[in-house]
């Protein structure tokens, strides 16, 4: 198995001149399995360079395709409307998403379709689409992965999926903070509140079911939107820091940790510095850290031999 980043920046996109080296599209990430098959994981922008090259892999044939989405803000589902293979006659798109019911998902995704914003509405589009309601706790299978959705602690609620295939495993953690202030419930704009015991209790659990969930996984992609001192400033944005993911990855043994969701304000050269400031820190705990980038293709599975060559390419995708 291995994972390909198509869209490594939370909040909104920002392609330019300060991005070129990290990329500014919003997430989105491919993993794709030996046999070929593949999972695809939240719909931002980078969603429309993933369509593209699927679109071509396909020869323009129908295809069945399955996304799963961590949440459905708009950093998150921007992409959906110019994947390239719904608009090829007789694709089926499975939509998997954290809603209280599946017709309320559909009418998320068919409203950014509306004639108000976009030229073709979500009924005209010729492919057919199937909405899923996924559940913490509540593991499925696709085709030969299997899927373990984990509740995350985001204004509105968020989850996480681990996925297991090919004697491998990694795990997609976007968007949390960490399990000390913001309960999942609270309002954006009400900000942090003095935690109940019951909040204390929920937090606690929620954090402690991540851990578990976690446990032995070789790869880690993880939220890590701000800097210390930024969530400092914004504790209730729903983010998480490098500190804290790397916390929750040293206590699950994970092997390996991906910094995601990059915050679009931070340029080329500073995410130089960041890469290189927790990669060293992490080196000294025991998990290796690496910082995602547009076109950055990772083997998911044991560390390779010495005489191999880890594939970590830096291709643009498309």
């Amino acid at each position: 198995m291995q994972i390909t980043f198509w869209g490594v920046r939370g909040s909104y996109p920002v392609p330019g001149a300060a991005t070129v080296r990290y990329g500014g599209q919003t997430s989105c990430v491919e993993a794709r399995a030996a046999a070929g098959d593949c999972i695809i994981v939240d719909a931002g922008t980078g969603l429309r360079a993933l369509g593209g090259k699927l679109a071509r892999e396909s020869g323009g044939q129908p295809m069945h395709y399955h996304l799963l989405l961590s949440h459905v803000h708009w950093d998150h589902i921007q992409g959906l409307p110019f994947f390239e293979p719904a608009y090829i006659p007789g694709t089926q798109i499975s939509i998997y998403s954290p809603v209280t019911a599946a017709d309320e998902l559909q009418q998320v995704i068919g409203g950014i379709t509306r004639h108000e914003f976009f030229p073709m509405p979500l009924e005209a589009v010729p492919a057919s689409f199937q909405f899923h309601q996924v559940e913490p706790g509540n593991d499925f299978s696709i085709g030969a992965f299997r899927v373990m959705p984990i509740a995350l602690n985001h204004p509105y609620g968020s989850v996480g999926y681990r996925m297991d295939r090919d004697g491998s495993s990694w795990a997609y953690v976007s968007d949390t903070a960490p399990f000390t202030q913001v309960l999942h419930k609270q309002h954006f704009l009400s900000g942090p509140e003095p935690l109940t015991d019951d909040d204390r209790t929920s937090l606690g659990a929620m954090r402690e079911a991540l851990v578990r969930r976690l446990e032995g996984v070789d790869t880690v992609v993880y939220d890590t939107h701000f800097l210390p001192d930024e969530y400092a400033r914004f504790p209730h944005y729903g983010h998480s820091t490098p500190d804290q993911a790397l916390e929750i990855c040293v206590e699950a043994k994970v092997r390996r940790l991906v910094l995601y969701h990059h915050a679009p304000g931070h340029g080329d050269d500073q995410m130089d510095q960041i890469a290189a400031m927790y990669l060293a820190r992490g080196a000294g705990l025991g998990v290796e850290v690496l910082t995602s980038f547009e076109g950055m293709t990772l083997p998911i599975g044991p560390e390779p031999d010495a005489g191999s060559e880890r594939k970590r390419e830096r291709t643009l995708p498309g």
